[in-house]
């Protein structure tokens, strides 16, 4: 037999030792075949069964996953009672709202706007849910009926645009509406008066917000930045303090992280720093020139909002003067142009070299100006100084003036004659004399004086007072839904406080009459901006503080002047430390200090020791 003939027919006929014969080892060195080894390793040999302790594992584990299922069975539970409540709260809320009321009934006649609505198709009814839903930013159960959307855009574009004019004048809304338009819901509801939502007005301010919230935390775009920025003129205008207003903090750390702070001058920019690096760009160039101009507006509203927040409470500019590098905003006839248009760069009015021309410029570039001299303002106040330093108080006292020149020529050259009457011109003559009276109110009644204004200060106190007062009284005939605004409350105010520092150290009886005008337009104005409420509860306690304390009529009366009046005198205070001081008054032995160096109320007796405050940080009784 052959040795082909000795080779087993099949594999598993073959036999295999544990390990190789000698001969087989030394053919695979020599090279033979090696697909078949020769060599086995055989696994040692287990009990039959599962391992020790594996039914028990199990066991627990089966028992885990029934508790799991009991808690999902009692959440869907839950969950499913929640919507049958939700399903029978919008079945009732639908039924309210569905009244057959058209909107012309309601009391809204339809405005004038450069804008167009496009028409939708009939949808269902909707009406607002207890919160937005989390899968979609374009939730329809947040607002309420399609046609009161449209009165809503109405109303904003009717009377808030005009002194916060960032969207586009041809851009038009329609169904789904987009996230711009859920803040344009919350910012304008507070001037409507359509009764199907009377009742309902703060349940759907209260959802679109949390949908305008979430869609700009989770998106990032130039729609959730203007929509950030409408909700904060909401905020700003409402009786939530400044510890409410983290919405602005997120606006301008927006505003710088999408590089709306500087011009987008094209790929040749790149190239002036090479050394410098790179930053990550967010979002796109603007695709033509109307979305490049609102880009800019958007921008200013949010400096204009940091800059008015700041001189209202003390804070530090969330957006420096050296980091800002941007165009002002041009006519909306240019606007609403296709060609691109360079308007001047802004520069502070103190070191401008060229006044722009006014045609070329929309009359948001002139409140710019007028909040930049206020924030210029803020910026000198905030400066501590030694009282005892004389030559340091009379520096000060030049910067005043030095800063008051430069406002008033400024306000010379202002065309608010060329605007269109309405709340711009308004919020832009009241800005200034506030900011005139914020710089000079402190100096005009020194601690040595008998009581009259000491010039120029007194008299520059004087006419921006009565000049506020005039303003209130054309913003009365305009119509307060139209004329009122956050930063045209903050100027009443401002004017209010002054008159009030002027009857009292006048010796006077009581508040004359200017400042009861002021005291009735704020009252009034609440009605649509809240913000006014706080000043009027804090003017009419002061009023009352002052007849008791002037009859002796009030058995519990202090000897010293009430804190009521405290507040009001004490122009260190800023708007919101004033609303949120404490009824207890600090009081120190005086240091010995040069007294013609001090305001009045520092040494007028029945005030106190006031004179402790003198030039310390504004926001110091922000914690009040």
């Amino acid at each position: 037999m052959s040795e082909r003939q000795h080779v087993h027919p099949h594999p598993h006929h073959a036999h295999f030792s544990s390990s190789p014969e000698p001969g087989a080892k030394r053919r695979r060195e020599d090279g033979g075949d090696d697909r078949n080894p020769t060599e086995c390793i055989y696994p040692v040999k287990l009990k039959p069964g599962l391992r020790p302790g594996t039914g028990v594992d199990m066991a627990k584990r089966i028992e885990q996953l029934e508790e799991r299922i009991q808690g999902y069975e009692a959440r869907l539970a839950a969950q499913e009672a929640g919507l049958a409540s939700v399903t029978q709260w919008r079945a009732e809320v639908t039924s309210s709202l569905a009244l057959p009321t058209p909107s012309a009934s309601a009391g809204i006649a339809p405005p004038s706007f450069p804008f167009e609505l496009a028409p939708t198709p009939a949808v269902a009814l909707t009406t607002i849910s207890p919160a937005p839903s989390a899968g979609s930013f374009l939730d329809p159960l947040v607002l309420p009926p399609d046609d009161i959307v449209r009165d809503l855009i109405a109303l904003y574009f009717s009377h808030i645009a005009p002194w916060a004019p960032i969207l586009p004048p041809q851009q038009t809304f329609n169904a789904p509406w987009s996230i711009v338009v859920y803040a344009i819901v919350v910012v304008s509801l507070r001037l409507s008066t359509d009764p199907r939502i009377a009742g309902t007005k703060q349940q759907l301010r209260a959802a679109a917000k949390s949908h305008v919230l979430s869609h700009a935390i989770e998106s990032t775009s130039i729609a959730s930045v203007q929509a950030l920025a409408l909700l904060a003129l909401d905020l700003i205008g409402s009786e939530q303090g400044p510890s409410s207003w983290g919405i602005l903090a997120l606006l301008t750390r927006s505003a710088v992280h999408l590089g709306l702070v500087t011009e987008d001058e094209g790929a040749g920019q790149a190239t002036r720093v090479p050394n410098n690096l790179s930053r990550t760009s967010i979002i796109p160039p603007a695709h033509d020139w109307r979305e490049d101009e609102a880009r800019r507006r958007l921008f200013w509203l949010i400096f204009s909002l940091d800059r008015y927040a700041c001189a209202s409470t003390g804070w530090d500019f969330a957006l420096p003067d050296f980091d800002i590098r941007r165009r002002l905003p041009c006519s909306d006839e240019i606007w609403a142009g296709g060609q691109w248009h360079s308007a001047p760069l802004f520069k502070p009015v103190l070191h401008r070299d060229a006044h722009p021309d006014p045609a070329a410029l929309s009359p948001m570039a002139y409140l710019v100006e007028a909040l930049d001299l206020l924030g210029r303002s803020h910026s000198l106040q905030s400066r501590v100084i030694e009282a005892n330093d004389a030559r340091e108080v009379e520096h000060r006292k030049d910067m005043v003036m030095t800063l008051t020149s430069a406002a008033k020529r400024w306000f010379a050259d202002v065309p608010l004659a060329q605007m269109t009457p309405g709340p711009m011109p308004l919020v832009i003559a009241g800005v200034y004399h506030a900011t005139l009276l914020k710089l000079n109110a402190y100096y005009a009644y020194p601690a040595l004086s008998n009581g009259s204004p000491i010039e120029p200060y007194g008299g520059t106190c004087t006419s921006s007072a009565h000049a506020l007062v005039q303003l209130v009284q054309q913003a009365r005939d305009v119509g307060f839904r139209q004329a009122s605004s956050p930063l045209f409350i903050w100027s009443a105010w401002v004017a209010a406080r002054v008159l009030f520092i002027n009857a009292f150290l006048a010796h006077q009886a009581q508040p004359d009459d200017d400042f009861e005008v002021i005291l009735q337009a704020l009252r009034e104005m609440a009605a649509y901006w809240s913000l006014a409420n706080q000043y009027v509860k804090l003017l009419e306690r002061a009023k009352r503080k002052w007849a008791a304390g002037t009859t002796h009529t009030d058995p519990d009366a202090n000897p010293s002047l009430p804190d009521a009046i405290h507040v009001l005198l004490d122009l260190r205070r800023t708007a919101y430390s004033a609303v949120g001081a404490t009824d207890a008054t600090p009081y120190v032995s005086p240091p010995d200090v040069n007294l013609s160096h001090l305001p009045a109320w520092a040494v007028q007796p029945l005030l106190g020791d006031l004179h402790n405050w003198f030039d310390l940080p504004a926001g110091l009784f922000a914690d009040q």
